[in-house]
């Protein structure tokens, strides 16, 4: 087996269109593939990327900010959610408010 050269973009181009990649199997390393319904950073409606930006969540009635939360967002306003792992952020820190809630309410 060979061992791919390092080299530009270009060259990199050029290499594959003229060398067989199973020469090269033991350089390369597994990807896992996904497939199924379209990825989560697409709108379901118009099929454009969704773009990131920070927000403040307001929970406990407005009471508790959390701030810099991601959000992923349509440029055309067909949709806004927060990213999972900010969601599950919110779910527990609410969960825990709502264990809390007479202490939080004297504020």
């Amino acid at each position: 087996m060979s061992t791919i050269p390092n080299m530009t973009h270009k060259e990199e181009q050029f290499f594959w269109q003229n060398n067989d990649a199973t020469d090269y199997l033991e350089d390369m390393e597994p990807v896992k593939l996904i497939t199924g319904s379209s990825p989560k950073n697409q709108c379901p409606i118009c099929h454009e990327t969704l773009l990131t930006r920070l927000i403040n969540v307001e929970l406990a009635h407005g009471k508790v900010e959390l701030r810099k939360v991601h959000q992923r967002y349509c440029k055309n306003g067909h949709q806004a959610h927060l990213v999972e792992e900010s969601q599950r952020l919110v779910d527990a820190i609410e969960s825990v408010l709502n264990l809390v809630q007479p202490v939080y309410s004297q504020f």
